[in-house]
């Protein structure tokens, strides 16, 4: 496993949209995939979303990362409340933050991710996002 992670690694560093793609279902395949180190799968999956989410700017990588993501919620279960939550407070900071599109763009992405797969953890965020969600609604750019 360690050498598939470090591959997995590798493509997310690459600058090729192409190579990210790729690790990006990698990582949407290995979400189901039953291993006795469940734990430890799913704290590094989360890692390598957040390093996405962090990183990456094309639209295309960001729609993907949100669907993985997504799935990795949904999958999780208990163990990946502590993202979830990770999540949904970052997204929330970059939409109050500057106005960076990429990361409006993918905040928007994430909460309505995790809105729909982590419903339990997101609504106690439900308030700050109705605050957070008018940035966006009024940004000019179409995407966010």
């Amino acid at each position: 496993m360690d050498q598939l992670y470090d591959r997995i690694s590798t493509l997310l560093e690459s600058n090729d949209v192409a190579d990210n793609l790729g690790a990006l279902r990698a990582i949407d395949e290995l979400i189901d995939v039953a291993l006795g180190e469940n734990a430890s799968k799913v704290s590094k999956l989360s890692n390598y979303m957040r390093t996405v989410f962090e990183v990456k700017r094309d639209r295309e990588v960001l729609v993907l990362a949100r669907r993985v993501l997504g799935h990795l919620a949904r999958a999780g279960g208990a163990m990946t409340a502590d993202e979830v939550e990770f999540q949904v407070k970052m997204a929330l900071d970059w939409l109050r933050g500057d106005r960076v599109e990429y990361r409006r763009f993918a905040a928007v992405l994430i909460l309505k991710e995790m809105a729909e797969n982590a419903s339990t953890v997101f609504n106690v965020h439900v308030p700050e996002f109705v605050d957070a969600i008018w940035v966006a609604l009024r940004d000019p750019t179409l995407a966010v």
